[in-house]
Order: structure tokens, then C-alpha cells, then sequence
């Protein structure tokens, strides 16, 4: 939380010098800061004696620091403090103080002596700025004000002029700490709390001289000036001195440009430039004296002053505390700020604190040596020049351990020394510390990988080379452009592939494959637009060529075994004795990489020397000539690394086989080349994170020849522009122009704002995503994915082959019985949480991973065909293999998995190629953005009449339709722009659709149909079937509803790319979910109308998507429910919540028109939703809507309190839980209500027994947990219990609602819950048709405004019963929840 502002109380200034300065408080902040910095002083001290320097040199360095700081602000010396408002950081020691000078307060050295003569002592670094007040000057002082730790404190640098050191530090009070430490055991958190806040003070950089503001400029620091805070983002290359050189030139030690020469291997110069281009060296780099670096105990002082931070979180009021005790053993302390008076606090801790393994529990200090640290402080050293050693500089990187709370520090010496590390970061080190805690990494040991949390593809990676901005594009953008090319080489892939897999393969055996392959990839063809026969003759012309080589190098004669060129290693015999797996997925997030390697292959080598050996090693194929020989090198490269890691074993070399020329290649692993290739990857992996945190890409590469035929040329070129690039500084002159001369300040506005909220929203899903690969974390939160599976082999493993036998279906169940809610009740609530959690979040059609719990290695991708809250099938390309064992049968039976929705096929990059295409320059953008960005009123037709148009006829002629009906069908056909249409809950939006759908199809008019969802699409497709209209549905056959996978293409007898092409002329009515636009079978078509259903819930980036392909649009929805799905709270505050179909329904409301006659709800539901959003609006469509009542074959009940919740005369029910032992639990961020759950269950099993089908029963509730409870509670695994999200659209005879909240003193409960989220509640209410039961605590729910309204108009209706445990306890129904409910 932010500081709380103080008024000021500083007493009377006091005087202040070198020989008279009073005692500071035994407790106070200045104190600390003295103790804190003894060592520092002492260590400044002996490099002053050490520093050789008369006073003429002196003078001189005073002179040149005075006339610097004129011109480009404050001198960055160790005891310049950093002043944000009017609050000052306090200097790292107590030699400063501040005085009043006039009106303004300044810093003044009191340590710095009075007399003149006395300069001569001073060394340089201490000598001030010449805006800083001097000490001869006559002033007023002040006293020092209170250091503020707050969460927006930012990172600086700062450098120590006498030693030549540059220093980068985190915040002291991190967020990320905070979210890594509150999963740890309790002591981990103390000792996190601890080192994060163990900060020296942060100081301006000497080099840099600048502040970088938040618009990006150079901001001055001139004296105390204020400075405008950083904000936390990556470092970039101005901010840390750096500059592009030559890339064909590499730095010495000292940043000179130099010639790359690898001196890794004799003879061999390393193709991939090691570091990367040796693309940066330093700007300047001040030759200074030695630096000794004695390991931890002299690490920034940290472990000594544990106690003393401890201390001054105690003592400093506007620290951020901890509100819970920590526990030490038996002993216990609190970090929360107790009182007013904090000078005299007393301090009790417990011993341990200062120490930090022994004490931790075994299962923390059980982490994989290749854990991952978070960076703290970033240091540039100079190693002085010796006998055997050229003077150097090097980094030193302060780290701490996110699993255990240890410290370690990493020295990056030669070509790491480049590598572009910032407090902040997360790295992960591949090598051993020495005992001290110190761990070398240079040109021959170890690895530092740079977010190690991104996993880049070896693809990419090799790219990168060419061109950083074009890698980070790809990762970053969805391209739906196709290229025969590409395709073709797909083709070729999968027969090449298959030849390998085959025992014995021949001609024909390939030559039929061919077809079967290129079946299969018809769609791909009609979007390319060639002759398919000209491409069925390329896969035949080619299948010789691969035969032969296969023959080759699998045949069983040993002595014809070829020759493959190793380079230095020379020529060796190739022997491929077993082909392991193909297109294998491996995944190696210790290196932060990942990819799909060809084929895996265990190869028999025999030397010149006789010598022979056995090994695994990738075979990556190529298609085209051998012209990037050197990217696809560094492919094979990273897939070895990939490969090593997934088999456990060391993997050195790799084959690489041209098509084309018939060449194959050995790779032979250099550690030079690893090195290059790991830099680069370190380097990518921060470009793309810098563009997700701060929209900021690589810099264009400036070559017109090759930028001309780039992929991303406009989208590259409108980035430029938007973010204040020009035609001069994009180096593309007219072409530049061309892509961007369109585009207005307000578009780039749009496009900047958009453009950061995808990214806000994308890095919500990159925590998620983190946790996958972390193996403490996965087990202790829940993020997202089923954990604790094993396979179902009761009917085989696989258990079934999905269409057309391609893939293979395995069914998972959980690994043992959940607990039933009588284990619950009895106090166990550790199990409530996950009890039947299989379909919290997945659903059908869901890209997953699917990987081993034990180990956490991934082993597949697939994708979900079946879920239900007691198993999950899941749908693969191939049979399940577990890489180093035999992967039989039992061996899968016996492992237990985990799944995980895979991240990387979310929406985001289609997300931002719908955003940039609204911006191309063609018609279609230029349109949208009319009526979009620039919201321009719609135009609709006023002069068409009845008899001139037959689809009007039809409108005023079709009985099924109301008033409100056809005035929004005649809407949608008098369009010319676009038309909105308000469906309110119950009011036949779905069955308007239809009929505008056939008024649409009387004009002959082509009609694209689209929602977000695949159920909301399925749904309208059923009733266009009913009606007799015919459509093709594009999507997935696992995510599309059975009754409609027959117009789907992949489930039709489609032979030929003809056949493609008839029938999508035949119909004129097609259908995909708005992300499913990517499709290759929509590469080529346009629609006249697109409409688009769930409007209102969809983001304005995915509705985008579907309407670039219609010349106007319908948009329906209704605003008032459930808006779009926003994970992240800065971007939904920002607008991402703000559907297109609000934006445009708040610009234009001339164009919506509103559905408001409903046949779900009888009145009194209906009122409820009247009175609370919609004012009255709603009416019932019939008096016998209105009227109807829960029929019931004969009402019994035991109990009256039942009796009276059923009474089919009183629509509406609220069981007030007040009078109830029935407070919510809470386990962290977890909240459920056995108690509630409990009702819920009576009511519905008495609903049942009294003739209501559970079909026509459903429950809500707002919280995941709380559905598992009740689902714990009913055991009807048939009925439907989901929360408010997942039924909006759906609706129930009968709709029981568990509000769930319920405390003992609810005045502090807010509205900022779920339950204060009013188009929630208004989704809950207007479910039922007949009878709406609900349960919660009047007394909690009555400080929401909303519900309190709602707990009114309920009263109204007679309608509140609120049982006694007497009543409600004849049967002892709750006796045992209550029980619990009072431990």
C-alpha cells in the first residue's frame, strides 16, 4: 500500500557539523543508517588511502565535477540523496543533513571540513556538486525527515567515482517478493521481508547523468531538483551506457571494438558470435583502482544487518508490515507497526533470524541447484591489470534465492559481462556456488539464463540473428498469411516422417502416405490458391530422394554406412538403429527454451579410428537448400540443449539433412557456440519482455532491400510510427510512408492504449504460466490446471482413436476418491477447495499440456474432448511416451499427471493482429476505423417500403415475431453501417437471430456468424438447422456440439480443393468462433453481414477479428450482464472491460435497438430485475409467463421450513442464514459456506423427491470452492452447479443461488467482491423461469447497496424465512457443519 502521509512535526532545527553533531536515538531511522554503513565507511576509507592523489588533482576533479553538474545535473557520488516530493531518501551515511536555504531545502555534508585548507583531504567523491549548498555558507538548518519505504520506490544507479563501480538496485519494498514469500513457510517470508528491505540507499548514475522520465525523455537531475519517478520496467540499453557497435566487431575486456575470434575451438570461429554480434559494449568505461570481492561476508553488508532491518521495520511508521505473527520456532515476533510512538519500541527476535539454512525446513532447502533467483543489485567492477590477467571489467550480480531466501552472488566475466541484467530480473544459474556463495561464469564455465520463465522457441532463437524486432513480431503477432512454400514443407515433413517410423518402408508405402497427408491439408491448399496437383507432384517427385536416404541411413549393412561431415571433428559413420520419437515436444525451462524437434534418433557412430559409440541426437530435415546453414546449425544446437534436458543425459552432436541438395550435415556441439546462442537467447527473451511490460520493440534493422519482403512490414512499420518514430528514422523512406501516412494522432492514441492492455492482460497469464515449471508452486496453488490424475484404463489406453483415426484419446481420472462433505463437516476443510475440481476453468476444445506431477517435465500437447467434474479426456496427435523409459502400458498407468491449459494458444496474438489490422491501409480498415476509433454516427435507410422488399414483407408478415422483434430485424436491414441490438434476459435474442437470418438470406445476402464462445454459436446453428437453413461450421469437431459436426468440413466428404470451393459458393451462411477466424478456409471470402452474438462479453481487440471480413455488422448483446472476462485488474480499470458493443452503444444510442419483452421469468422474478438495473423496462411477453408456477405432482415435506421454501406461491425465496451457526471459511483467497452448502443440498434433494427433474434444477454460486462444496454436498453428479459466469445465457425452472458470504461483523466487507459486481448479480437473478431460492446473511449482504435493495424488494414479496437451528436441526442435518462452524 502506499505511504500514509504525515503531518510535519520536526521539532526546533539543530546545529550540526564534523566536530558537534548530537547523538542520534537509540531507535532511530539515522541510527540504522550509521550502524547500516560503518563497513562502507571503512571500505570508502582504505580506497582513499590507497588513491594516490595530490591537490592540484583534487581541484581539478572538483572543478570538472562543478562544471558537470551544471550542465548535466547531480554528480552521482555515494552520498547524493534521491528526492521524490517533498520527501527525502536518506543518505547511505549520516554526514548529510538537510537546510533550509530561503524557500528551498537543501542537502549539506556536514562531514565535509569548514576550512579551506582542509579540501586537499577530501577525495573526489566526496567533493559536492556545485549546486549543492557548501558548508562555508551561512544557512538555517533542518532536521532530517523520516525515510519512506513504500511499493513505488524505483530503481536508480549509481557509481562510486573512486573505484569506478556501477551499482543498479531493486526496490526495497518489491511486489514480487511479496507474491513469491506468501507460499513459503512462515521463516522464508521473514527472511525474504528482510533481505528485500537490506537496500543501500539509491544513487543517480554518473555516466548516464540522466533520469529517465516517464515519457521516455532525459530528464535532468539539477541539484535537489525533484525527479520524476522511474517506473519499473526492462533496462534499456540508454538507461545502462550502452551502445550498438559494429556487428562485425566484438569488444575487449575494456569496450574497445575489437575483431571476433573464438579461441573456444583451434581453428574454428564461431558462427554465432559470442556474445550475440557482440552488439553491445560499454560507452565509457573509467579505468579505476582493484575492487576486491570477498564473497558474502562483504556482499552490500547484508546478513549482519538483519537484525537492524527488522528493527527499522518496527520502528518506521509508513513501512509496510505484516499484519500476521510469523512464527520462529517457539517463538514469535511481528513486523506490524504496533503504535504511534515508535521510538522506544522494544525489539524481541529470536536468534535464529541471522541464520539461514539450518533452521529452514528440510523440504525448502530441498531445491534443485538450478533454482531461480531474483536479481537485487547489479554492480560493474574493474579488475586491475596483473601478471596474468589484462585489466577487465566484469558484473556482479547480487541474487536471491525465490525458494529458500538464501543470497548469492555472480561474478559475469568476458563475453557475460555484456549481458543486459537489471534489478528485477529473474535468472537462473547452471553451475555450482563455491561455499562462500560465489559462482564464476565466463567464456569455459557455466550459464546464466536471463527469464528463464519465457520460453523461446530454438526456431526463434536462430532467427533472431537476422533481425531481433522481426523475432519479437512473431512472438507477439498471429500472421495469417499462407505460404505454399511453408506448406509444402509441412508435407514433406509428415512423409519423411513416417518413412522413419516405418519398419521397411517403400514407394508406394510413401506414395500412398502422401495422399493421406495431403487429404489432410486440403484447407491449406484452397488457401494458398494453387493447383493441388502441381503440389501432389512435388510430394511424388521428392519421395525418392527421401527413400534413399532413409535406406541409407537405416539400413542394416554396416559397411555402406555413409559419411557424415563433422567439421573439425571430421568424417564420421552414421547409423540411425532406432527412431525414437518424432515431432517431440521438449521443453526445457531451466534454459528458458522450447521446441519441436523433427525427429529424435539413437545413432551408432564409428570414428576413422575404429572407435564406436552409441548416443541420442536430433534430426532436423529442411526442405530448401542449404542457404541458412548457419540458423539451421543453431537450431540443432538449442535442440540438443532441449533434448539433453529431456533425457537426462548429455547430448553433444546432431544431424542436419537438405532435401534439396541431398546433403547431410553433422553438428558438433562447441560450448563457444552454446554460449553465443544462449546470450541470444537471453537477449531475445528480454526484447520480449521489455515489448509485453513497456510496448517498446527492437529498433528497425534499416535495409529496405530486405525489410520490402518482410512478413511484418506493415505491422512493423505502423509500431514505428505510433510510438514517434519517422520516415527518417524507419530508414524506408516512401515505403515507410506509404504504411503510415493514414494514421492521426488520435489513431496512434488508440492503438498505444489498446496495444498495453492486451499486454497488462497477457501478463496475468504469465504468472499463471510460470507456475508450470516450478515445481514448489505447482503443488501449492491452484493455477488453472487438474492435478493429481492417472489414466483410466478400465477401456484401454488409449481408450479410443478420435476422427478419422488421426489421434489418439486418453481418459484421466483423479488418483483417488475425493472426500465426501460429511469429511468436511467434520473440520476437514484442506479438501474443500479442490474437491471435484476437474472442471473449474477447462472446458472442451482447450489446447492443454500434459506433463508428470513428480518431475514436472511436460510430455504432450493436446486437446480436451471431454470434461466433467470426475474426468478429463484428453485427445493427442500420437501415443503417450514418457522419454527415457519403455512407456508401456503400466508404466503410464502408474504415473500421475497434471494438465495445464497451454498458455501459448491463448488469444493475445490474435488479439494484436486484430488491433493493427484496424490500422492497415486498404478500404475495409479504413472503414472500421471510421466507425470504431473515430466513432462516426451509423447510417441506416429510411426509404425502402414493404412491397419493394420482399425481407420487409417477411418481417411484418411472420407471427412468431413481437413488436420489438421485427423493429430490431427491420434495423439490422435498413443498416448500412452497423446496428446494435439489446436482447435483455428472456427475450428471444436467439430467435430474432433466426429470423434476421432468413429476412438476410430472402436478399441473397452473404452472412458471417460469430461469438466468442463455441456453445453460443452451437446453440444458434441448432436453430437454423430446425428451420431447414443450411451453413458450414469451421472449428474443431472436439470443441463444435454433436448436432452440428456434420456441416463441419473436416467431418464431410471433402476429396479435393474443389470440392472446397463448390461448397462454400453453395452456402451463404458461414459460422466460427471469433477467435477460429485464422482459418484458412476464410483466407479468401467476404461477407455482406457479419453478426456477432455474446457482444457484450467479448473484448474489443477479439471482436475486431470477424468483422474486417463484412462490409457492416450486427452486434448483439446486452451490456447490463455478465461484460468481458478481464483477469487483470490495471487493464480492466483502464477499459479493457469496455466491450466494443458499450463503446458503441454509449457513442450512438440511435442504434441499438431493445429486446424487452421476455418469456423466461413469472413477475416476481421479473421485478427483481426491474427494480434493480433495468428500471421497469422488462415486461412479461404473456400473462401466462407471468403467472407461471412450479407444479409440484404432490408437495411433501418433513420438515416446515422446507415446505415453505417450496411453496409454489412464492416465487422468490431468501433463506437468511443470520439466525445460523453459518460464518463463511476462509483459506487464503479461498471462501466457501459449508453451512449454505449444506441448505443448498436439502432444498434440492427435497425439490427431487418431490417429482422436480434434476434437469430443470440448477444451482449458482459466485465462487468455484463453493460450487465443489455443493457438489460435495448433493452427489447428483447430473445436476448442474456452476458459478454466475458460466450460466449466463443458459436458464432453469428452478435456480437455487448460495451467496456464500456471511461474517460475524461484516462492516468491514466492501463491495469490491464478486457479490458488489452488479451485472453478476443481475446475471444470478434472471436464470430461473419459475423459482428462485436463495441463501445468505441478510446482516453481510445488507452493506452492498445493490443486495440490500434486493433483500427489500424480496421482503416485498414476503419472501425472507429465516429458520432456527432448532428448525432446520430435527434430523440432525447441520449438527455436524455446525459443529465445525464452532471449533
Amino acid at each position: 500500500m502506499p505511504p500514509r502521509k504525515k503531518p510535519n512535526t520536526s521539532g526546533s532545527s539543530k546545529k550540526s557539523n564534523l566536530h558537534n553533531q548530537t547523538q542520534p536515538s537509540k531507535f532511530g531511522i539515522q541510527r540504522f543508517f550509521e550502524r547500516h554503513t560503518q563497513n562502507a565507511l571503512s571500505a570508502s576509507q582504505k580506497l582513499e588511502n590507497a588513491t594516490a592523489t595530490d591537490s592540484s588533482a583534487t581541484n581539478d576533479t572538483t572543478s570538472t565535477s562543478q562544471e558537470n553538474s551544471k550542465s548535466n545535473g547531480v554528480r552521482g557520488s555515494r552520498n547524493n540523496p534521491i528526492v521524490v516530493g517533498s520527501e527525502s531518501i536518506a543518505p547511505k551515511t549520516s554526514d548529510f543533513i538537510l537546510k533550509k536555504v530561503g524557500n528551498e531545502t537543501k542537502l549539506v555534508n556536514s562531514a565535509l571540513p569548514l576550512q579551506k585548507n582542509d579540501e586537499a583531504n577530501n577525495p573526489p567523491h566526496e567533493t559536492p556538486p556545485e549546486n549543492l549548498v557548501p558548508p562555508e555558507e551561512s544557512v538555517s538548518e533542518v532536521s532530517l525527515k523520516r525515510l519512506k519505504f513504500s511499493p513505488g520506490m524505483f530503481i536508480k544507479q549509481s557509481q562510486d567515482d573512486g573505484v569506478n563501480e556501477v551499482t543498479w538496485k531493486i526496490s526495497p519494498v518489491n511486489e514480487r517478493l511479496q507474491s513469491v514469500s506468501k507460499h513459503m513457510p512462515h521463516i522464508v517470508q521473514a527472511l525474504a521481508e528482510s533481505s528485500r528491505n537490506n537496500l543501500l540507499p539509491i544513487w543517480n548514475c554518473s555516466d548516464d547523468k540522466a533520469s529517465l522520465g516517464k515519457d521516455g525523455r532525459d530528464e535532468k537531475l539539477h541539484g535537489l531538483s525533484i525527479p520524476k519517478v522511474v517506473e519499473r520496467s526492462q533496462l534499456s540499453m540508454s538507461k545502462i551506457g550502452l551502445k550498438r557497435i559494429n556487428p562485425d566487431q566484438g569488444t575487449d575486456c575494456n569496450g574497445n571494438a575489437t575483431t571476433v575470434i573464438n579461441s573456444a575451438e583451434a581453428g574454428g570461429q564461431s558462427p554465432f558470435r559470442t556474445p550475440p554480434s557482440l552488439s553491445y559494449c560499454h560507452d565509457k568505461v573509467q579505468l579505476g583502482k582493484d575492487v576486491e570481492h570477498n564473497g558474502l561476508s562483504d556482499q552490500f553488508y547484508l546478513r549482519q544487518h538483519k537484525k537492524a532491518l527488522l528493527e527499522l521495520l518496527d520502528q518506521v511508521e509508513d513501512a509496510i508490515s505484516v499484519e500476521d505473527t510469523t512464527i520462529f520456532g517457539n517463538s514469535t515476533y511481528s513486523l506490524k507497526v504496533q503504535g504511534q510512538n515508535t521510538d522506544n519500541l522494544p525489539l524481541k527476535v529470536h536468534h535464529a533470524v541471522e541464520r539461514i539454512k539450518s533452521d529452514i525446513p528440510k523440504e525448502v532447502i530441498r531445491v534443485s541447484p538450478n533454482s531461480h533467483y531474483l536479481v537485487l543489485e547489479v554492480s560493474e567492477k574493474v579488475r586491475p591489470a596483473d601478471s596474468s590477467a589484462a585489466q577487465c571489467s566484469y558484473k556482479v550480480l547480487r541474487l536471491l534465492n525465490e525458494q529458500t531466501g538464501e543470497e548469492r552472488a555472480v561474478q559475469l566475466w568476458e563475453e557475460w559481462y555484456c549481458s543486459v541484467i537489471a534489478p528485477g530480473d529473474t535468472v537462473n544459474i547452471i553451475g555450482q556456488f563455491d561455499e562462500q556463495g560465489n559462482c564464476d561464469i565466463d567464456h569455459d564455465n557455466n550459464f546464466v539464463i536471463v527469464h528463464p520463465d519465457i520460453l523461446v522457441s530454438g526456431t526463434r532463437v536462430a532467427g533472431s540473428f537476422a533481425c531481433q524486432r522481426r523475432a519479437v513480431l512473431d512472438e507477439r503477432v498471429r500472421h495469417s498469411e499462407y505460404s505454399i512454400a511453408a506448406l509444402t514443407g509441412t508435407l514433406l515433413h509428415q512423409i519423411f516422417q513416417a518413412g522413419l517410423m516405418k519398419e521397411s518402408p517403400t514407394i508406394n508405402f510413401l506414395e500412398e502416405y502422401a495422399r493421406v497427408v495431403f487429404q489432410r491439408n486440403l484447407e491449406g491448399l484452397y488457401a494458398c490458391g494453387v493447383n493441388e496437383n502441381d503440389v501432389l507432384k512435388t510430394l511424388m517427385d521428392a519421395i525418392p530422394k527421401l527413400l534413399g536416404w532413409i535406406m541409407l541411413f537405416k539400413g542394416s549393412d554396416e559397411t555402406k554406412d555413409p559419411n557424415v561431415d563433422f567439421g573439425s571433428h571430421g568424417l564420421k559413420k552414421v547409423d540411425i538403429s532406432e527412431v525414437i520419437d518424432i515431432e517431440e515436444m521438449a521443453w526445457a525451462p531451466k534454459y528458458g527454451l522450447k521446441g519441436m524437434i523433427d525427429a529424435s534418433v539413437k545413432v551408432k557412430v564409428r570414428t576413422g579410428k575404429n572407435e564406436a559409440y552409441e548416443e541420442i541426437m536430433p534430426l532436423e530435415f529442411k526442405t530448401g537448400k542449404a542457404i541458412n546453414s548457419q540458423e539451421h546449425s543453431a537450431q540443432v544446437i538449442l535442440y540438443t540443449v532441449l533434448m539433453s534436458e529431456r533425457y537426462r543425459k548429455s547430448i553433444g552432436s546432431g544431424l542436419l539433412y537438405y532435401l534439396q541438395p541431398d546433403q547431410t550435415q553433422g553438428i558438433m556441439v562447441r560450448r563457444s557456440d552454446l554460449v553465443g546462442l544462449i546470450m541470444q537467447r537471453n537477449e531475445l527473451a528480454s526484447d520480449i519482455l521489455k515489448a509485453l511490460t513497456t510496448q517498446q520493440l527492437p529498433p528497425m534493422s534499416k535495409r529496405p532491400s530486405i525489410c520490402r519482403g518482410c512478413r511484418h512490414l506493415n505491422v512493423c512499420s505502423i509500431y514505428h510510427k505510433v510510438h514517434g518514430g519517422s520516415t527518417e528514422s524507419s530508414g524506408l523512406g516512401d515505403v515507410f510512408d506509404y504504411h503510415t501516412k493514414h494514421l492521426t494522432s488520435a489513431h496512434s492514441k488508440f492503438l498505444r492504449l489498446w496495444d498495453r492492455l492486451i499486454d497488462l492482460e497477457a501478463k496475468e497469464t504469465e504468472l499463471v504460466k510460470k507456475d508450470m515449471w516450478r515445481s514448489q508452486t505447482r503443488k501449492s496453488q491452484n493455477t488453472g490446471g487438474i492435478s493429481s490424475i492417472v489414466l483410466d484404463a478400465s477401456d484401454g489406453i488409449p481408450c479410443q482413436k478420435s476422427f478419422k483415426d488421426s489421434r489418439f484419446i486418453y481418459r484421466f481420472v483423479q488418483q483417488q476418491d475425493l472426500c465426501s462433505f460429511s469429511e468436511v463437516c467434520d473440520g476437514d476443510q484442506s479438501n474443500a477447495s479442490s474437491t471435484n475440481n476437474l472442471d473449474l476453468t477447462l472446458k472442451n476444445g482447450d489446447y492443454v499440456i500434459l506433463s508428470t506431477e513428480s518431475s514436472c517435465q511436460a510430455i504432450a500437447s493436446g486437446v480436451i474432448t471431454d470434461i466433467s467434474h470426475i474426468h478429463v479426456s484428453v485427445s493427442f496427435s500420437k501415443r503417450l511416451r514418457i522419454p527415457g523409459s519403455s512407456s508401456n502400458t503400466q508404466d503410464l498407468i502408474q504415473q500421475v499427471w497434471r494438465i495445464d491449459k497451454d498458455e501459448v494458444m491463448t488469444s493475445f496474438a490474435i488479439m494484436r493482429f486484430n488491433l493493427l489490422n484496424l490500422f492497415l491501409q486498404n478500404d475495409q480498415s479504413t472503414h472500421l476505423r471510421r466507425m470504431i476509433v473515430d466513432l462516426e454516427a451509423p447510417r441506416f435507410d429510411s426509404g425502402t417500403t414493404v412491397s419493394q422488399d420482399p425481407a420487409i414483407s417477411y418481417v411484418w408478415s411472420e407471427k412468431n415475431l413481437n413488436d420489438d422483434q421485427r423493429r430490431a430485424i427491420l434495423k439490422i436491414l435498413t443498416a448500412k453501417d452497423y446496428a446494435l441490438i439489446l436482447g435483455m434476459p428472456g427475450t428471444g435474442k436467439t430467435s430474432t437471430m433466426v429470423h434476421a437470418v432468413k429476412s438476410l438470406l430472402i436478399r441473397s445476402t452473404s452472412i458471417l456468424l460469430t461469438a466468442y464462445t463455441n456453445s453460443a454459436v452451437d446453440n444458434l446453428l441448432i436453430k437454423l438447422k430446425a428451420q431447414g437453413i443450411d451453413f458450414v461450421r469451421i472449428g474443431r469437431l472436439e470443441a463444435v456440439h454433436e448436432e452440428v459436426r456434420g456441416h463441419c468440413f473436416s467431418a464431410a466428404n471433402v476429396q479435393s480443393v474443389g470440392d472446397i470451393k463448390k461448397r462454400l459458393e453453395q452456402v451463404k451462411v458461414v459460422a466460427v468462433t471469433c477467435l477460429g477466424i485464422t482459418s484458412p478456409l476464410l483466407a479468401n471470402m467476404r461477407f455482406d453481414v457479419c453478426i456477432m452474438d455474446e457482444a457484450g462479453q467479448t473484448t474489443l481487440p477479439v471482436s475486431l477479428g470477424p468483422l474486417t471480413f463484412a462490409s457492416r455488422f450486427v452486434l448483439v448483446g446486452d451490456h447490463y450482464q455478465l461484460p468481458p472476462l478481464v483477469r487483470s485488474a490495471e487493464a480492466r480499470e483502464n477499459g479493457m472491460g469496455v466491450s466494443l458493443f458499450c463503446r458503441l452503444s454509449e457513442a450512438h444510442p440511435q442504434a441499438i435497438s431493445a429486446l424487452q419483452s421476455q418469456y423466461r421469468m413469472c413477475r416476481g422474478i421479473m421485478d427483481l430485475s426491474n427494480a434493480l438495473i433495468y428500471g421497469d423496462r422488462l415486461r412479461c411477453g404473456s400473462s401466462e409467463i407471468a403467472n407461471a408456477k412450479l407444479q409440484f405432482s404432490g408437495l411433501e415435506c418433513a420438515l416446515p421450513w422446507l415446505k415453505d421454501v417450496l411453496n409454489p406461491g412464492r416465487p422468490v425465496i431468501f433463506i437468511d442464514t443470520d439466525k445460523l451457526p453459518a460464518l463463511e471459511a476462509r483459506d487464503r483467497k479461498i471462501v466457501n459456506n459449508p453451512v449454505e452448502a449444506r441448505i443448498i443440498a436439502e432444498v434440492a434433494k427435497e425439490l427431487i423427491k418431490n417429482g422436480i427433474g434434476v434437469e430443470r434444477i440448477g444451482v449458482i454460486t459466485p465462487y468455484n470452492s463453493q460450487a465443489n462444496l455443493i457438489r460435495s454436498a448433493t452427489h447428483l453428479t447430473s445436476l448442474e452447479i456452476h458459478t454466475i459466469d458460466k450460466y449466463q445465457g443458459r436458464d432453469k425452472d428452478c435456480i437455487l443461488v448460495s451467496f456464500v458470504r456471511s461474517n460475524e461483523n461484516p462492516t468491514t466487507w466492501t463491495s469490491s467482491s464478486l457479490l458488489g459486481d452488479w451485472q453478476r448479480i443481475n446475471v444470478a437473478l434472471t436464470r430461473a423461469k419459475r423459482k428462485l431460492i436463495m441463501v445468505g446473511s441478510c446482516r453481510t449482504l445488507s452493506k452492498v447497496p445493490l443486495l440490500k435493495l434486493l433483500i427489500n424488494k424480496v421482503e416485498e414479496q414476503s419472501g425472507i424465512l429465516s429458520p432456527l437451528m432448532k428448525d432446520i436441526n430435527q434430523k440432525g442435518t447441520l449438527e455436524r457443519c455446525s459443529q465445525m462452524k464452532d471449533k
